[in-house]
């Protein structure tokens, strides 16, 4: 298929490969696998029209990473019949749909191993979504797929490509030829398809968010290297960072607030794989402003490329943890909610770095079905649970009661730590269920009083 010549005349190359989505649909071969990109840069219109001829396809694999918009295929029952098999990184609520009507499918990979997906199903097509060419034929491949561009799309497995070229709703950003651009003679097709910007607004901040950035807060310092997500939590450590000083931003996700930031000089540069949901002055800004960089996969969120930052904080959030660290992040029991994403990389990376310190962060309880709390802490974790984050990599555990320090510690130090940031109304119940076992004793608890942080936390879950 089309291989990289940049001796081509490359405005004629682009003219005589030039296509309809149909015409790109039909370099679709049964058994097939395609790489469809992150988020904005997936090519919806594309897969409407897959939906639209589904029985024309069969045994086609399609793997993307977070729809952010919603496209018919991934709610018709119909394609899992032999004909489309999709499943994403990362799970967001059109994907939380799709797999409870049993069409998506519940993705295993974390963002990590992102290059071990080709081999998995042996993905050789990727079609995407890319900026007009340049002066020179290249085209920017835009915020959203920096990340993954290298890694995936420019893998030498991957024989067919499609490039969607999107003057409207894609962004270029700065950055190398090899990891932020591809040359239009590497497309098998190309067609033009405008879009519109997909913005969404950060969460906001519960009173739990609230709480425990107050507990994090005080350990961050001048100079510090932050990793933190997109959400209510990283919202309000973000609004809460004047008066430490200045510091970087080394992250899987940007989001609006950092440029705020940026602009104020509290933060000094940020360095990220992807952003978040952003607007269209967030996007013009980064498109100009040497402060921010976007990163290839294996400098930014893989472990190996972690490691040698020094001082990075990582900010990260689960669903439930028992009483020796391990965490269970990606779902709900055996339900999937979310995915393993990034985590593993600053998790990991954080112990290691130089100075390094890493938060995983929970609410203590939840509500169930019928609206009955039930904690989130665990003596064991539960049958039934996906564990996401093994104990050994889990530094500091946070919640609205307090943080536990809970690194290279043994299990009756763990056990003495976590118990005294779970709900006060579980603390009882769970140390009576893990004397129970081998790992630790009633004596162990002697001259420890479980109830001495209970403060103005309790009031945020009444």
């Amino acid at each position: 298929m089309a291989k990289r010549d940049l001796n081509v005349d490359w405005k004629k190359y682009y003219e005589e490969h030039k296509g309809t989505i149909a015409d790109a649909a039909k370099l679709i071969k049964d058994g097939d696998c395609l790489w469809l990109s992150n988020a904005s840069c997936t090519p919806y219109k594309f897969l409407d029209y897959l939906n639209e001829h589904y029985e024309e396809y069969h045994d086609v694999m399609l793997i993307y990473n977070c729809m952010n918009e919603p496209t018919d295929l991934v709610f018709n029952p119909d394609v899992k019949n032999g004909h489309f098999r999709m499943f994403s990184a990362f799970n967001l609520p059109l994907e939380r749909v799709s797999m409870d009507m049993d069409v998506a499918e519940c993705g295993g990979m974390s963002y990590d191993l992102f290059p071990c997906v080709i081999d998995a199903y042996n993905c050789n097509t990727a079609a995407v979504m890319l900026c007009p060419p340049d002066e020179e034929g290249w085209c920017n491949v835009g915020a959203y797929q920096v990340c993954t561009h290298k890694p995936m799309t420019q893998d030498p497995r991957i024989e067919k490509k499609i490039g969607f070229i999107d003057p409207t709703g894609q962004y270029p950003v700065p950055g190398d030829r090899e990891t932020h651009y591809i040359h239009v003679s590497e497309l098998d097709c190309i067609v033009d398809c405008p879009t519109e910007l997909v913005a969404i607004p950060a969460p906001l901040s519960s009173e739990v968010d609230k709480v425990m950035a107050d507990y994090i807060l005080p350990y961050l310092k001048e100079g510090d290297k932050i990793q933190i997500g997109w959400g209510g939590l990283g919202e309000e450590v973000l609004n809460n960072l004047r008066g430490i000083g200045n510091v970087e931003v080394y992250s899987e996700v940007a989001c609006e607030t950092m440029m705020d930031l940026v602009k104020e000089g509290i933060i000094t540069k940020i360095r990220c794989s992807s952003p978040g949901g952003c607007s269209r002055e967030f996007f013009e800004w980064a498109s100009t402003d040497p402060r921010i960089q976007f990163l290839p996969q294996s400098e930014c969120i893989d472990a190996l490329g972690v490691c040698p930052q020094e001082n990075i904080v990582s900010i990260n959030s689960t669903f439930q943890v028992d009483l020796i660290g391990q965490a269970c992040s990606e779902a709900q029991g055996l339900k999937p909610y979310t995915g393993p994403g990034g985590s593993f990389a600053y998790l990991y990376g954080a112990i290691r770095s130089k100075g390094g310190r890493s938060f995983l962060c929970l609410r203590s309880t939840h509500n169930d079905s019928d609206g009955n709390p039930v904690s989130n802490v665990h003596a064991w974790m539960p049958e039934g649970c996906i564990v996401t984050t093994p104990k050994v990599f889990v530094m500091y555990v946070v919640t609205e009661y307090g943080v536990a320090n809970v690194f290279m510690k043994t299990m009756k130090d763990r056990i003495r730590a976590i118990i005294k940031i779970a709900h006060p109304d579980y603390r009882e119940e769970l140390k009576e269920k893990i004397c129970t076992t081998p790992l630790i004793s009633e004596k162990d608890f002697e001259g420890i009083d479980l109830f001495d942080n209970v403060n103005k936390s309790a009031s945020v879950n009444k």
